[in-house]
């Protein structure tokens, strides 16, 4: 099978140790591991699980990506931890939210894509092993 540029760099992003030298890179990579979070065990097991400056980061990676209303959901979830109330009322309201504008991975996918295509200068140049 043969892996597109877009998956390549989707791949990269998701590796161990990804490229940061790169906006595109940073903001796909931070994005990711707060998407994988959340997809496992929901939007507050993203925030406990993240530092606050991951969560900065992650917060910026969504934003990057035009998805500004999902920036504001890991904010106010961040808001929600740091106040010690009971979570539980929140928790099915916070994933919800997040699962009306991220239902899934392909709707993520299809906005990388189309940023790689309008901002290849933005990601780096890939290696023989990405």
């Amino acid at each position: 099978m043969n892996l597109t540029e877009a998956d390549r760099i989707w791949n990269r992003a998701c590796g161990q140790d990804p490229l940061r030298t790169h906006s595109g890179d940073r903001a796909l990579a931070d994005l990711l591991v707060a998407h994988g979070l959340t997809m496992n065990g929901g939007v507050l097991h993203a925030v406990e699980c993240l530092t606050e400056d991951e969560m900065l980061d992650v917060e910026a990676g969504y934003r990057f990506y035009g998805l500004d209303q999902v920036a504001a959901i890991f904010t106010h979830a961040r808001r929600l931890v740091d106040t010690d109330e009971d979570l539980d009322d929140y928790e099915a309201t916070l994933d919800q939210e997040y699962a009306d504008i991220i239902p899934d991975d392909t709707s993520l996918i299809k906005r990388f894509e189309k940023h790689l295509k309008e901002n290849p200068s933005e990601y780096a140049p890939l290696r023989e092993d990405d």
